[in-house]
């Protein structure tokens, strides 16, 4: 699972340095700490949202493949996915096919939450 909270900085360094002093333990796989609703749209648009679901789902074996499925250009679908993965939403590995170098990608979630701080 992976938590999206949208919280300012302030207040996100001040609860990493409470759950580090108290050595409180992280129970997520992943959380990633946004500063603005805006930040966390660009982050998980409709278009990386319906990649990671396809994915999950068609399982491609490389990131031709998915652009194929996704009836995308290779450029950009190579540019979302590596940067899905920068953020620990998608795993990239690499492999021969045909003789050449390729990336599949692997769903590493099985669901995000959002979470907003009041």
């Amino acid at each position: 699972m992976v938590r999206l909270i949208v919280k300012d900085w302030k207040s996100i360094w001040k609860e990493t340095y409470h759950d580090i002093e108290s050595r409180v333990p992280q129970k997520e796989d992943r959380i990633i700490y946004v500063e603005s609703l805006d930040a966390a749209r660009k982050l998980m648009t409709r278009e990386r949202l319906r990649m990671l679901s396809v994915v999950k789902e068609k399982k491609p074996s490389s990131l031709y493949q998915l652009a194929a499925e996704l009836g995308k250009d290779i450029k950009t679908v190579h540019t979302d996915a590596t940067m899905l993965s920068d953020f620990g939403l998608l795993s990239l590995e690499k492999h021969k096919e045909g003789g050449r170098d390729c990336l599949r990608p692997i769903a590493t979630l099985r669901k995000i939450t959002l979470e907003l701080a009041v």
